[in-house]
């Protein structure tokens, strides 16, 4: 049976580093990390959209598309409004470990994203994109369950229950398309 890719144990370092933050640092160091993973996951399916042959997970592909890009702009307007911080400036503002951890995790989604691009076009493109996707969201849920029950902002706290709610779903999904390739 064709299994997921294993969730990269940074995911919850950097989920540990955020329980130890309070207020303003917790949501501008979680905002800087979440930005560029939801990027990552943008291009990984966009990837998927060139190479993939499977209409339910190019459909997939392009609701993480459309929902992940939503909250890149909210997460951007809100850093904004709320902390006069870019992205960038968001990130060079989070603690050492913090910024370790986000550079290891993007590192290695950039290693992710040049194997997936080196993928043939084909239903083997498919179950690699699956593969890499499930930890992907996984990664991102550990992240979002610190901010959903202690984010200063409500609007922030219902964003990651409403991500958490997505990604867990897409997971579920993406397992049991995956089980049947088998």
């Amino acid at each position: 049976m064709t299994q997921p890719m294993p969730t990269p144990p940074t995911s919850h370092k950097f989920a540990q580093i955020l329980a130890d933050l309070e207020g303003e640092q917790l949501e501008t160091t979680f905002l800087a990390a979440v930005i560029p993973h939801h990027q990552d996951a943008v291009e990984m399916a966009q990837l998927e959209l060139k190479n993939g042959s499977s209409p339910d997970i190019r459909t997939h592909a392009e609701n993480i598309i459309g929902n992940q890009q939503h909250q890149i702009d909210q997460f951007t307007t809100w850093l904004k409004e709320w902390y006069g911080l870019t992205p960038e400036e968001a990130v060079d503002q989070a603690p050492e470990n913090a910024r370790e951890v986000m550079q290891t995790m993007q590192d290695h989604t950039q290693k992710v994203l040049k194997e997936l691009a080196a993928v043939p076009s084909s239903e083997d493109f498919d179950v690699a994109f699956v593969r890499e996707m499930i930890p992907h969201h996984h990664s991102g849920i550990a992240e979002l369950l610190e901010i959903q029950s202690r984010a200063v902002h409500p609007q922030l706290r219902i964003s990651a229950a409403e991500g958490i709610t997505t990604q867990q779903a897409q997971a579920v999904n993406f397992r049991t398309w995956l089980a049947a390739q088998s």
